[in-house]
């Protein structure tokens, strides 16, 4: 009885020991599923606090804030198979959008957010 037990242990231990760093991850890793880390600069041009959203199948996904005249840097989670949206939300009601950015990996998205959003739309590249 204790021979098969020590068999057993031993069966398992030695499974358990080839799985170490061996073989993809069952469940799937970030990279694994087409998504990286884009980085995202927006150039606040407005005197306004502006809010940042990436826009992602219905979903908004808060990047951070950018105070008036200022620039921020953001990364968030992405699919490059997704076309890159964006939008800018203004503390005093009004907002843009910057949407169809095609993204690469390690590619920077770039935004400017003009000083009049009235007069001026959001711009947005990759670089």
């Amino acid at each position: 009885m204790r021979a098969i037990a020590t068999v057993c242990a031993l069966v398992l231990m030695s499974g358990c020991i080839g799985r170490l760093g061996k073989g993809p991850d069952p469940f799937g890793s970030r990279a694994e599923q087409g998504r990286e880390q884009l980085r995202v600069e927006i150039q606040n041009l407005n005197f306004n606090d502006a809010t940042v959203f990436a826009l992602r199948q219905g979903q908004r996904i808060r990047l951070g804030e950018v105070t008036g005249k200022s620039d921020g840097k953001f990364t968030v989670e992405w699919n490059l198979a997704l076309p890159v949206e964006f939008m800018i939300d203004f503390v005093g009601g009004q907002s843009c959008t910057v949407g169809g950015i095609p993204a690469d990996p390690g590619s920077t998205i770039w935004i400017q957010v003009p000083a009049d959003i009235g007069m001026s739309r959001c711009r947005g590249s990759r670089r």
